[in-house]
């Protein structure tokens, strides 16, 4: 796992590299590179990028820099959006509810229908089915959207004009020969 840690973390998500991943590791992993939050909002480290070339330059070291950071930025914004659309936040309450329900009536006896008893995958399947439809119905599409698009707003505007590490040794800007 050694090997791992030390490639760029883009490059790790092929499958076989994803089965041998460790939750507990991945964990660890993105913790130890979360960056302080007051480097990531220090104000006095965003500056309008010169050209394009230094823009996009800039965006690239951010998006690895400040990885887990937007990560959370993410969260943080899938949090405010359940929470600000109350049907939605019913309809996911109700699936959790649903799952727990299955967990509690199979650890009695298995369901039975018609004679023939349902495995606990096909239940959680049903659930899972069943919520997607009602996701479907009240508009969960358009939160989802609006989360993919608020935060990649929020994240290349960031990535963008904040000043990457380098560039903030003596204010100086370094230009392609």
């Amino acid at each position: 796992m050694a090997e791992l840690s030390n490639e760029n973390a883009f490059t790790n998500w092929s499958l076989s590299n994803l089965q041998k991943i460790n939750v507990q590791e991945l964990y660890t992993r993105q913790r130890q590179s979360l960056r302080p939050w007051f480097e990531f909002f220090n104000t006095s480290k965003f500056k309008t990028p010169i050209n394009l070339t230094t823009a996009s330059r800039r965006f690239l070291a951010n998006i690895e820099h400040f990885q887990t950071n937007y990560v959370i930025v993410i969260i943080i914004l899938s949090i405010y959006c359940v929470i600000t659309t109350p049907s939605l936040l019913f309809i996911l309450l109700a699936m959790a509810a649903g799952c727990y329900l299955v967990n509690i009536k199979n650890r009695e006896k298995q369901l039975v229908i018609m004679g023939r008893q349902i495995p606990l995958t096909q239940q959680y399947i049903a659930v899972l089915c069943l919520s997607v439809l009602l996701l479907i119905m009240v508009g969960a599409g358009s939160a989802i959207f609006w989360i993919l698009g608020a935060s990649v707003f929020v994240i290349a505007l960031h990535a963008i004009f904040h000043q990457t590490p380098n560039q903030d040794a003596f204010g100086l800007q370094m230009e392609e020969v």
